[in-house]
């Protein structure tokens, strides 16, 4: 049974409009929502990355100018392996407000051998390799704990 549209009364017409529409910005909500959250978390990870190698090239400069103050830049009693003054420093410096955590240092050359940095649910780990250039991995925190 095929019914003319031009025959169908204006309350029909209105109500298949409608359920035409509603289907239309359901499959749009459906399409566009695990997108929008996948570049949301591309931002947040870029984010923390960025803020990681600002962390590392201010931790590098800080040190030359520690090395010349005869002042020690490592305090290996700390959690974060820096002296309480040189970690203000770098976070001041660099801009962030993450956890740093200097996992192992070349005293020769003045430079992070190994590194973590944990801004909110993501953190980034530096390994430097024979090269001046080094590896970053970045992870996402899916579960918190309480301890």
């Amino acid at each position: 049974m095929q019914t003319d549209y031009e025959t169908l009364t204006r309350k029909t017409k209105f109500r298949r409009l409608l359920k035409i529409s509603l289907l239309t910005l359901l499959i749009s909500i459906a399409v566009l929502a695990p997108a929008l959250w996948y570049w949301d978390q591309s931002i947040q990870m870029r984010s923390a990355l960025r803020s990681a190698k600002n962390v590392l090239l201010n931790t590098e400069l800080l040190s030359i100018q520690y090395n010349g103050l005869d002042e020690p830049l490592l305090d290996s009693s700390r959690e974060s392996g820096m002296a309480e003054e040189a970690e203000e420093e770098v976070k001041i410096y660099s801009g962030v407000e993450g956890e740093i955590h200097l996992v192992s240092w070349d005293k020769a050359k003045c430079r992070v051998l190994s590194m973590t940095y944990q801004e909110g649910k993501y953190l980034v780990i530096y390994e430097a390799d024979d090269k001046d250039s080094g590896t970053w991995t970045i992870y996402r925190k899916t579960r918190h704990y309480k301890n």
